[in-house]
C-alpha cells in the first residue's frame, strides 16, 4: 500500500468537492446526533480529526461545546477559520498528523468523521486511535464514524458517482478480501475540462477487529450503532462505533 494520503487531499479538484460538501449533507442534523451519541450537553472539550474545513467542529462548537480540529491541509483550515468568523465564532484549527501526539490533553470527547479512520496500514491505524485515546480524560468517549466490513457485505457498490461543487465525481471501487482494504479510483470532471484521476486505499475492519485495536491501546467499553443512533446490525449504511477510554 502506498502513501496514497500524501497527494490525494491536495489534489484541487477534490478539495473543491470537499469544500462543497455542506451542499449534500445536513452539517447541523449531523451534530446534533453527534452531540446525542458523545451525550454532550455543552461545555465540554472535544477534539475533531481529522476536521478537514472544520464542518463538523463549527456546528458542535455553536451547541456550546470547545473544539479542537486537527488536519494536515492548510488550506481547509483556512477556510475553516474564515466560516467560523462569519459566523462570529473563533474555532481553534491546528495543522497536524492525527498520528502523532496532539500536544493537548483531557478531552471529554473525541470525533473521526467521514470514514476517516483507516487510511494506514494496522501500526499507523493504531498509531491514530492511541494518539486520541492519549488526548482524553479517563471515562472520555471516541466516536469513529466509518465504513466497515459488515456494512460494504450488506450493500457493496462497485460504482457510484455525485457531484459536488460544480464537480461530478465518478467512483470505482473494489475491496480487497485479502487485505480488507477498500481501493477506490476517483474520477474529478468539470465543465469544459480533462477528468483529474486519483486514488485511494483504506483499511476497512469488522466491528470486532476495530473494537480489539481500540481496546489495544486503553479504550475498554464499545457501543456500536448506525448513524441512526440505532444498534448496529447488517444492513446499516455506517458504522457509529463509540469507544471509552479506561479510568486506569
Amino acid at each position: 500500500m502506498s502513501d496514497w494520503w500524501e497527494g490525494f487531499f491536495e489534489v484541487e479538484p477534490w478539495q473543491a468537492v470537499q469544500l462543497g460538501w455542506s451542499s449534500l449533507e445536513d452539517t447541523a442534523d449531523q451534530a446534533d446526533r453527534v452531540a446525542r451519541a458523545l451525550d454532550l450537553e455543552g461545555g465540554e472539550r472535544v477534539l475533531d480529526v481529522p476536521c478537514g474545513d472544520g464542518r463538523l467542529a463549527i456546528e458542535l462548537a455553536a451547541r456550546g461545546v470547545a473544539v479542537i480540529g486537527v488536519d494536515r491541509v492548510a488550506r481547509f483550515l483556512e477556510v475553516g477559520r474564515t466560516r467560523a468568523a462569519d459566523r462570529g465564532m473563533r474555532i481553534d484549527l491546528r495543522e497536524g498528523d492525527m498520528r502523532d501526539p496532539f500536544g493537548v490533553s483531557g478531552f471529554d470527547a473525541a470525533v473521526c468523521f467521514w470514514g476517516s479512520f483507516g487510511y494506514f496500514d494496522d501500526d499507523g491505524n493504531r498509531r491514530q486511535a492511541a494518539a486520541i485515546c492519549e488526548a482524553l480524560r479517563p471515562g472520555g468517549r471516541y466516536l469513529i464514524d466509518t465504513v466497515s466490513v459488515e456494512t460494504l457485505a450488506a450493500d457493496f457498490r462497485a460504482r457510484n458517482w455525485f457531484v459536488s461543487n460544480g464537480t461530478t465525481v465518478t467512483l470505482e471501487t473494489s475491496l480487497d478480501l485479502g487485505s480488507s482494504r477498500v481501493e477506490t479510483t476517483w474520477r474529478f470532471l468539470r465543465p469544459g475540462g480533462e477528468p483529474t484521476i486519483a486514488r485511494s486505499s483504506v483499511r476497512a475492519y469488522t466491528v470486532h477487529e476495530l473494537s480489539e485495536m481500540l481496546r489495544g491501546v486503553g479504550f475498554v467499553a464499545f457501543t456500536a450503532l448506525d448513524d441512526a443512533l440505532e444498534p448496529f446490525e447488517l444492513g446499516a449504511d455506517r458504522l457509529w462505533l463509540i469507544a471509552t477510554k479506561g479510568e486506569g
